[in-house]
């Protein structure tokens, strides 16, 4: 979201800091001004906009909304809408964001906001006539098609989403996630008969053959610098509740020459006793970073079905960046009928598009192999096409599952409930300030 810029020197200052990234500064300078003068609108907007960037959104809710008390700006509206709909307060969101649209009814930002949010309460067609009217205000906003895009997909209607998703993509003039969609035949008929993704990855530490007992895999992946940040915490927490009946594996991208034995010496330390090591090498080159961090995030897909084969048992594959609080036992007995199980989105706002990549169990069968090696070759596609893509494994999971219920043979899916999930506490790569959370400073620290 955007702000007026504001005369006061003090301000400059806050903005100057928020700009250029430096948001423990920004905070620091907007708290000594709201100390001197506490009824400085503007001063709560920018202190509610670093909140909001540092994603911290009962903080930014708060700073938005005395702001709002001091005076009515349809930006604070707006950001403050979109606050509430990250919070999952969407009744909130909604009633902040048409207030917006009372306020300043050309204002595009509030309309297609309000959109997501309707979208998120499942009222569709009002989210299309929201952005309808913002249409009317910039037919060239590439947003206002994004948004239409994922709203007319949820109502099933691909071809109409497919051909959004290209007009919000041109019009953007760069890389946005609308870019990475496809639902129609002609797409899935060049993934099911496209090439292997990637080789098979190296195993360096191998369990050995598995006994009876163990009944299922959980699996995870980084490489080194996420593993130092996130993976030993994870690691140590998963000692903690591991199950006798599981075998934990750890996949590392792009290995130096010490993480092997670092992830080593964190497991007998922590007592784990099965687990498997594994590694490659990222198939793009160091000075295309972002196709590397797209494929940290996809490479373990592309790997289920060889996995799968090698141990015959369900795989429960986890984002590196969780904290493992209970048993995970739930997340492989649940629905034990299906084929995938893959975690919705909640509230649904399709960003991008309404499934979550960081919990997936796969069970050996058949269909699941072929899924996710549609999967991966459809990743590979668009990895291999744009090299600023983010969130593929997302629209992967999403776009080939809709392909395969219209010209495939789809796998049975389960949806994971929250409830399942109650063993889990996702801290998230964008959420830095957790990691001052006691839940994390617990497990973490180096090998």
């Amino acid at each position: 979201m955007t702000a007026s810029p504001s005369p006061d020197p003090s301000l400059q200052q806050v903005m100057a800091a928020y700009r250029a990234g430096r948001l423990p500064v920004a905070r620091a300078l907007c708290e000594h001004i709201i100390t001197r003068l506490p009824d400085d609108g503007d001063a709560r907007m920018w202190l509610g906009m670093i909140a909001m960037s540092e994603r911290r959104w009962p903080d930014a809710i708060a700073a938005f909304d005395r702001a709002l008390q001091i005076r009515v700006d349809p930006w604070t509206l707006v950001n403050l809408g979109a606050c509430y709909a990250k919070a999952g307060q969407l009744e909130d969101a909604q009633y902040c964001l048409q207030s917006a649209t009372q306020v300043m009814p050309d204002l595009v930002e509030a309309r297609v906001e309000l959109a997501a949010v309707l979208h998120g309460l499942r009222r569709f067609d009002e989210a299309l006539a929201q952005l309808a009217v913002a249409e009317q205000r910039d037919a060239s906003d590439y947003r206002i098609d994004l948004r239409r895009g994922c709203t007319l997909a949820e109502l099933g209607r691909y071809d109409q989403a497919q051909q959004a998703c290209k007009r919000s993509a041109v019009r953007a003039g760069r890389f946005v996630y609308p870019a990475l969609v496809a639902f129609d035949r002609p797409a899935f008929d060049s993934i099911i008969s496209a090439r292997a993704a990637v080789a098979p990855p190296a195993t360096v530490i191998d369990p050995g053959p598995l006994p009876a007992d163990v009944q299922g895999v959980v699996l995870v992946s980084f490489n080194p610098p996420y593993a130092r940040k996130y993976g030993f915490a994870f690691l140590r927490s998963y000692a903690e509740y591991a199950s006798a009946g599981h075998l934990l594996h750890v996949h590392i991208f792009d290995p130096d020459e010490h993480i092997v034995a670092e992830i080593r010496r964190v497991a007998h330390k922590a007592g784990l006793v099965r687990i498997a090591v594994s590694t490659e090498a990222s198939p793009y080159a160091v000075h295309a970073p972002q196709q590397r961090k797209a494929y940290y995030a996809c490479g373990r897909l592309l790997h289920l079905p060889y996995w799968l084969d090698v141990y015959q048992r369900p795989i429960l594959s986890l984002d590196a960046d969780f904290i493992v609080e209970g048993s995970l036992d739930v997340l492989f007995e649940a629905d034990a009928g299906k084929d995938v199980r893959l975690n919705p989105r909640r509230t649904i706002d399709s960003p991008w598009l309404d499934v979550i990549a960081n919990v997936i169990v796969a069970r050996p069968t058949p269909a699941a192999r072929s899924y996710f090696t549609a999967v991966g070759r459809y990743a590979m596609k668009h990895l291999d096409a744009q090299p600023d893509a983010w969130l593929v494994d997302q629209a992967a999971l999403f776009c080939v599952l809709k392909m395969m219920e219209q010209f495939g043979k789809p796998p049975s899916i389960g949806w994971i409930d929250e409830a399942e999930q109650s063993g889990l506490w996702h801290i998230g790569h964008a959420y830095d300030h957790l990691l001052d959370d006691a839940r994390f400073k617990r497990y973490a620290g180096p090998a």
